[in-house]
């Protein structure tokens, strides 16, 4: 019953709103507000479970040859995706109460609290249909907001781009569930082993992981993500790139890597070559960018080439050093993200050149921004520096050319990071004539002191998320038979796979 609060509480709040007067803009708020932090709460009576350990709720569903069940789980992994839903979800929507238009601040509100559930969805679905059904839901909310409550036509161009190319990734992965449920005859497979033919395990996957790379997003499957975390309005994107765009690398953890780990084995060398592809392609491209919000869109880029480079390092250390990442870089694209929005609402405009010297005006504003960036730059006792030093140290062990390249990132992080901070807050101050320098209110130094206080947090103790995560993934469940051309194997093989992969790279 837990699993079903969580998960449908803020919609239950959405449709709460449709019953608030239009342009009543208070009492909106009110219930906004209220059922992300009622979300977020809620959701920490999870931490009780342990690495392998997991809260279910399933029922049948669909009966008959193809059975699917309507079936929800969290556990080590998805236990840390499901916090950092709720926890970012909370700033984001009470960031959105200064969102202009306050006549349509009610159905902004709604679409929010509305993706919110999407993504709860998507990270405890246990069904494989479940999971596409929410895969494919999360994509309305981000394109309605994009396109039906911003006044540009670049957004609105934005947001087309992202339905078109995520859309496009949603069919392949159903392509690739189809020809799944086709030899294992159900949509049950989490916790179980398939053995495929050596022909098919290969497509199968690649449909999974093009699925995977398009949203999270990795190059050159990134097209859809500088004009989106651009043109979206700050709360939005911060839910797009601190939540959203990990959904993929979820998606790798719990489906890709444990239903198909010889085909993942022999993709790991171009899937490292595109993670490392990813690093350097967008700290440069970051270098060159005058757009604060671009420049932050192409970090995270280079930021999640890491994860795929650990991932398919396969090191013992591959799992726990890539959640640590994921959670990390969630928090810190939010808290910048949110933090730059403040910003571009004082100064209106995003370029760097325009404006400078703010940290006179607005001191608080600089401190939080501070610390933002320092995380984002990898500083130690931040949770940049955590998730990134466990990256580094595991997959040296098994990918030791690509990880040296990868740490020419770090240097470049450093030099772009800075050039945020050191441009926007430091030296004279100057902006546009219709700029209105103030200092932080109370209302938007709170709603990012969460973020900023889980850096520190993870910084100063990885350990507290280490202890909880796995370091395999799959399952020890009883092998699953599958009829026809395809037989069951245990379960064992797939994580014996996954930990020899050092041995197979040597």
């Amino acid at each position: 019953m837990l699993l079903n609060t969580v998960i449908f509480l803020p919609l239950a709040a959405a449709v709460i709103l449709l019953l608030v007067p239009k342009g009543d803009a208070r009492p909106a708020k009110a219930i906004a507000l209220a059922g992300a932090v009622a979300t977020f709460a809620l959701s920490l009576a999870f931490l009780g479970a342990g690495p392998n350990a997991s809260a279910q709720f399933s029922i049948p569903w669909i009966t008959g040859a193809l059975p699917a069940s309507y079936h929800l789980r969290v556990d080590g992994i998805s236990l840390f995706f499901v916090l950092l839903t709720t926890l970012v979800s909370v700033p984001a929507i009470w960031a959105a109460f200064s969102y202009a238009d306050q006549r349509r601040l009610r159905g902004y509100l709604f679409l929010l609290l509305a993706f919110e559930t999407t993504l709860l969805g998507v990270f405890t679905a246990g069904d494989l249909l479940l999971f596409y059904v929410y895969w494919d839901l999360m994509l309305i909310p981000v394109f309605l907001l994009l396109a039906g409550y911003t006044d540009s036509a670049a957004a609105r161009r934005a947001a087309w781009g992202y339905l078109i190319y995520n859309g496009a990734g949603g069919l392949v992965l159903l392509l690739g569930i189809v020809g799944m449920v086709a030899v294992t005859r159900t949509f049950e497979v989490l916790g179980h082993s398939f053995a495929f033919s050596a022909a098919a395990e290969p497509w199968l996957f690649a449909a999974f992981a093009l699925a995977f790379l398009i949203k999270t997003p990795v190059f050159p499957f990134h097209g859809w993500m500088p004009a989106t975390y651009t043109q979206a309005p700050s709360p939005v994107v911060a839910m797009v790139a601190g939540v959203q765009s990990k959904a993929g690398l979820y998606g790798f953890l719990v489906f890709a890597l444990p239903l198909f780990p010889n085909a993942a084995h022999r993709f790991a060398g171009p899937l490292v070559a595109l993670g490392v592809i990813s690093v350097l392609y967008g700290a440069f491209t970051a270098l060159g960018q005058r757009d604060m919000k671009t420049l932050v869109a192409f970090s995270s880029l280079s930021h999640l080439g890491l994860v795929i480079l650990a991932l398919f390092a396969f090191d013992i250390t591959s799992v726990p050093a890539s959640i640590l990442m994921v959670v990390s870089h969630g928090l810190i694209a939010a808290a910048l993200f949110l933090l730059l929005g403040f910003i571009e609402e004082r100064t209106r405009t995003r370029d760097l050149s325009a404006f400078g010297g703010l940290g006179a005006r607005a001191p608080r504003l600089q401190v939080l921004m501070l610390i933002a960036a320092m995380a984002a730059l990898g500083l130690p006792g931040l949770s940049g520096f955590a998730g990134e030093f466990l990256i580094f140290i595991g997959s040296w062990q098994t990918q030791p050319v690509a990880t040296a390249i990868s740490l020419l990132s770090v240097i470049l992080a450093t030099v772009y990071v800075l050039r945020v901070f050191q441009g926007a807050m430091n030296g004279p101050l100057s902006a546009p004539a219709d700029a209105r320098i103030t200092e932080l209110r109370p209302r938007e130094g709170w709603l990012v002191a969460p973020l900023l206080a889980a850096m520190f947090w993870l910084g100063v103790w990885p350990a507290w998320l280490n202890d909880r995560t796995p370091t395999t993934v799959g399952s020890h469940e009883a092998q699953t038979a599958v009829p026809h051309k395809a037989q069951a194997i245990a379960e064992s093989k797939v994580l014996s796979g996954l930990l020899g992969a050092s041995e197979t790279a040597r």
